[in-house]
C-alpha cells in the first residue's frame, strides 16, 4: 500500500463518499429521535433539573444559585418564537444532529482521511444516552453544540482567515460556560492552545488568543452585569462551592487540620465507610451537617456559602491523597460505571435510562405539573408507547460509551498528539485536552454522573479518530521503511 496521500481526484471521491456516509448517519440519528418522540410525549421530566430549568425560564432568570442562566434564557427564546415543550425537545434533537455535522466538519478541515470525522459524528448522532438526554429540557444538547462550534472555530483559526474564527471560538465557548459551568474550564485550554500549539508566527498566534479572550470576556461581562443588576451578586454558580463540599465531606477528617472559623459543626466522627455519598451532603438535612448549619444551598447566605467553601478547600489542601483517591476512583467509573459507587454515588448510564432517572415517577409528576402550568398541557396529551420505549431502551443499553469502547477511545485520544504531526497533531491536542477537561472537571468538583459524561464523548471521538489514524500511518511507515520511526518523528 502506498504511503503517499491520495491524488486530488481520489480525495474528492473519498470526500463525496464520506459525506454520503455522514448523511446516512444523520438520517439514522433522525429516525431514532423521531421514534423517541413518538414513544414518549412530550418529554422526559424525571431529572429534577428539567423542572427547574422550565421554572427559571418562566420566572426570575438568575434565581437558581447553583446553575447558570444560559439554558433558561435559551428556553425563553424558544418560547418567544411560539414554541412549547415539544418545540424544546425538537430543538434539542436538532442540536444533537447539528453537533454531529459540526464535528465531522472540524475533522474534514484537517487534511487527514475524509473518513475520520465519521467516528465522532456517529458517536453523537447514534449514542443512546445523548439521544435520551435530548428528549428532556436539559442543558446538555445546547452545551455540547456550543462547545463543538467553539472548537470548530478554533480549528478554522489554523488557517489565515482573519479575526472571525478566533472571535467565534471565544463567543461560543463563553456561551457554553453560561449554559454549564464546566465550560469555563475550556476557555484557558483553548486560549493557550491558540497561543502556543496552533501554527503560524508567534505574533499571529498571540493575536488569535487575544481575540478569543476579548470575545469571551464580552459574553461573560454581559452575563455578570445582568446578573449583578438582578441579584446583587455575580457568578456562573453563586453557590456552586457546595459541590466541592459534597465531593470532600464523605472523607473529611478534622483531625488532619484545624477547621476554618465557623465550620467546626461540619466536622464528623462517623467513620467514612458509614457516611453517605455526595448528594446527601448537599441536599439532605438529616445527613448533612452543612445543611443543618447553613441551610440548603439554594437558601444559604453568601457568608454561609463562603464558610462551606473554606471547609472544602481546607479538606483538599490537608487531605490531598484522600481527595485524589476519591477523584481517581470516580474516573474509573467512565470505564466501569456500575463500580465504585460507594465513592460518590453518582448515577450510571443504567440509572439514567434503565432504572430510570429520566422517567422517575416522583420527579416526573412534579415536572408534568410544571409543563401543565407553563404550557397548558392536558393529561390526555401525555402519551407513552411502552413497546417502542422498551426497544429504544434496549438500543441505549448497547450503545453506551463505557467498558472496552471507552478504554479504547481514551487510549487513542492520548496517543493522538504523539503519533501525528502538523495540523493533525495540533487538532489532536486540542480535542484530547478539551475532552479530558470535560471528563475530569465534573468528577474533581462533584462526582461522576452519566449525564455529565456525555458532553465529552464527541470530542473524545475526534481525538481518538486522529489517534487511530496516526497509529495506522506510523505502522504503515514502519512497514515500508523500517528505520523511519513514528509519524511524529
Amino acid at each position: 500500500m502506498s504511503s503517499f496521500p491520495p491524488l486530488p481526484a481520489e480525495r474528492a471521491a473519498h470526500e463525496r463518499l464520506a459525506i454520503r456516509a455522514l448523511a446516512a448517519l444523520l438520517l439514522a440519528g433522525l429516525l431514532l429521535r423521531l421514534a423517541l418522540m413518538a414513544a414518549w410525549q412530550p418529554a422526559f421530566m424525571g431529572w429534577p433539573d428539567a423542572k427547574s430549568y422550565l421554572d427559571v425560564a418562566h420566572g426570575e432568570l438568575f434565581s437558581n444559585t447553583l446553575r447558570p442562566a444560559g439554558y433558561p434564557a435559551f428556553l425563553r427564546v424558544l418560547d418567544g418564537l411560539g414554541g412549547g415543550i415539544s418545540a424544546i425537545v425538537l430543538a434539542n434533537h436538532a442540536l444533537g444532529l447539528a453537533t454531529a455535522a459540526v464535528l465531522f466538519g472540524a475533522v474534514r478541515r484537517l487534511g487527514g482521511s475524509p473518513w475520520l470525522g465519521l467516528l465522532p459524528a456517529g458517536i453523537v448522532a447514534l449514542n443512546g444516552d445523548g439521544i435520551f438526554l435530548e428528549h428532556s429540557p436539559l442543558s446538555e444538547p445546547l452545551f455540547i453544540f456550543l462547545v463543538a462550534v467553539g472548537l470548530y472555530a478554533a480549528v478554522r483559526a489554523l488557517d489565515r482567515a482573519g479575526p472571525g474564527w478566533p472571535a467565534l471560538a471565544g463567543l461560543a465557548l463563553a456561551g457554553a460556560a453560561t449554559v454549564r459551568v464546566v465550560g469555563l474550564a475550556l476557555l484557558p485550554v483553548v486560549g493557550l492552545w491558540l497561543a502556543f500549539a496552533s501554527h503560524g508566527a508567534l505574533r499571529r498566534r498571540l493575536l488569535a488568543a487575544g481575540l478569543a479572550a476579548v470575545a469571551a470576556l464580552a459574553v461573560l461581562g454581559t452575563y455578570y452585569a445582568l446578573e449583578q443588576r438582578a441579584t446583587g451578586e455575580t457568578g456562573l454558580s453563586r453557590r456552586g462551592i457546595w459541590h466541592y463540599y459534597g465531593r470532600v465531606a464523605p472523607f473529611a477528617d478534622c483531625s488532619e487540620f484545624l477547621a476554618p472559623p465557623g465550620t467546626a459543626a461540619l466536622c464528623e466522627s462517623t467513620p467514612p465507610a458509614q457516611r453517605p455519598t455526595t448528594d446527601a451532603y448537599i441536599f439532605n438535612w438529616w445527613y448533612s451537617p452543612a445543611v443543618r448549619t447553613f441551610d440548603y444551598p439554594f437558601a444559604s447566605s453568601p457568608v454561609g456559602a463562603g464558610q462551606v467553601g473554606a471547609f472544602a478547600r481546607a479538606v483538599i489542601v490537608h487531605q490531598p491523597l484522600d481527595y485524589l483517591a476519591a477523584v481517581g476512583g470516580d474516573m474509573l467509573r467512565y470505564v466501569a460505571p456500575e463500580s465504585f459507587r460507594d465513592i460518590s454515588g453518582g448515577p450510571s448510564y443504567a440509572d439514567l435510562v434503565g432504572k430510570p432517572i429520566l422517567r422517575h415517577p416522583e420527579f416526573g409528576r412534579e415536572g408534568l405539573t410544571s409543563i401543565r402550568r407553563h404550557y397548558g398541557y392536558k393529561s390526555r396529551e401525555f402519551k407513552a408507547d411502552r413497546s417502542l420505549m422498551d426497544a429504544l431502551t434496549g438500543y441505549e443499553s448497547v450503545t453506551r460509551v463505557q467498558g472496552p469502547l471507552m478504554a479504547l477511545l481514551a487510549l487513542l485520544a492520548i496517543a493522538g498528539p504523539v503519533v501525528t504531526r502538523g495540523r493533525l497533531r495540533a487538532a489532536a491536542l486540542l480535542f484530547s485536552l478539551s475532552a479530558w477537561t470535560l471528563l475530569v472537571a465534573p468528577v474533581a468538583s462533584l462526582q461522576f454522573a452519566s449525564r455529565t459524561a456525555v458532553p465529552a464523548f464527541g470530542l473524545l471521538g475526534v481525538a481518538a479518530a486522529i489517534g487511530g489514524w496516526g497509529c495506522l500511518e506510523a505502522a504503515r511507515r514502519r512497514r515500508l521503511s523500517p528505520g523511519c520511526g513514528t509519524a511524529g518523528s
